[in-house]
């Protein structure tokens, strides 16, 4: 049995709706400064032609932004994590300039990582920057990735330690709607309501791997990945319902009742409106959250005709801890060790 964390988390990252609507130190909203500061080293990068995923962080200088951004990152670590700012000065259909601020503000937060190849990635070196915009893929299909997609998507993690989100189209029928969730408060609830249901989560489920691997002719399923992993003191989330439900069906092994009852659980809390929180992304919005201890998902949406309308959002994945203690467990990928590097992480998303 792996080791269990016994006490409820009391720090920051154990939030709840509530908490979050009545202080709102999560929310960084940019002054006009701070916009003049960012739109000064973008143009000059543009200047040059560098594109998004080019340059370095010395050669985005944002000397009173960045600060705050250190405060951000934090908090992200150590306190709520999540961050949102408002108010980047992107131009909605200048995915050019809006790939540039984002890498340039994901520098002050961590180290850029390839993302899945599948995901139209803008061209961007190495693909570091993905587009995430209805691809015309149908999420119903074996291998589809939900973020080439409309489709609604359940709370998970991505394949990295922080995912930052900026938006350059909300959605215009008024889907596409970000909700994201505790992953530390929902492990409070069971710990206390539902300790057996608890147990199955750091046992932990497959995960179906998409079609993502090197070798198509080895196994197309994760070992075990825990739902919960508390190691060395550090309590961590790995979830998906859609991988695991997923690979239970290549298997062709139904989750057990117990599986089963465990999946539901988290599910549930995991979706109550009075655990997660909604937010209805606004041009030049920048969303962050922290992967081990918070859960995100979103709503369905119907793009209108006019394909320069589309919802569109850029995505980096980023490297922005140190490794992190994990009962063999990564997020969005898996290992057989007790630590791990965010770099080897693979499952799509």
């Amino acid at each position: 049995m792996p080791e269990m964390l016994r006490h409820p988390i009391t720090d920051a990252s154990a939030w709840r709706r509530a908490e979050l609507e009545r202080e709102e130190d999560w929310i960084l909203r940019l002054t006009p400064a701070h916009q003049a500061e960012i739109l000064a080293a973008e143009r000059a990068l543009a200047a040059q032609g560098v594109r998004g995923g080019e340059f370095t962080r010395a050669e985005f200088p944002l000397p009173t932004l960045a600060p705050l951004l250190d405060q951000a990152m934090h908090s992200l670590e150590h306190g709520r994590g999540l961050v949102l700012l408002r108010g980047l000065p992107v131009d909605r259909h200048d995915e050019e300039r809006a790939a540039r601020l984002l890498w340039g503000i994901g520098l002050y937060f961590g180290k850029g990582l390839k993302q899945l190849p599948r995901v139209n990635l803008g061209n961007y070196k190495d693909n570091l920057i993905a587009h995430i915009t209805d691809q015309g893929y149908d999420y119903s299909k074996p291998n589809a990735i939900g973020s080439g997609t409309s489709a609604e998507q359940m709370p998970h993690v991505d394949g990295s330690d922080v995912v930052a989100l900026l938006c350059l189209r909300p959605a215009t029928d008024g889907g596409g709607v970000s909700r994201v969730v505790s992953s530390m408060a929902i492990h409070n609830t069971l710990l206390a309501e539902a300790p057996e249901v608890l147990a199955q989560l750091y046992e932990g489920f497959h995960h179906d791997l998409r079609g993502d691997v090197a070798n198509p002719n080895g196994p197309q399923v994760t070992p075990r990945v825990p739902v919960f992993s508390y190691c060395q003191g550090v309590l961590s989330c790995n979830f998906n319902s859609k991988t695991v439900e997923q690979a239970a069906a290549k298997l062709g092994r139904p989750l057990s009742p117990r599986e089963r009852t465990a999946l539901d659980a988290m599910l549930a809390l995991a979706l109550d409106p009075s655990y997660a929180i909604e937010m209805h992304f606004q041009t030049g919005d920048l969303q962050l959250v922290n992967n081990y201890t918070v859960l995100h998902s979103r709503t369905a949406w119907v793009d209108p005709a006019d394909p320069l309308e589309k919802r569109l959002l850029l995505r980096l994945w980023l490297k922005s801890f140190p490794d992190r203690p994990l009962a063999a467990n990564v997020v969005g990928g898996y290992v057989t060790g007790a630590v791990h590097d965010t770099t080897a992480a693979s499952l799509p998303r």
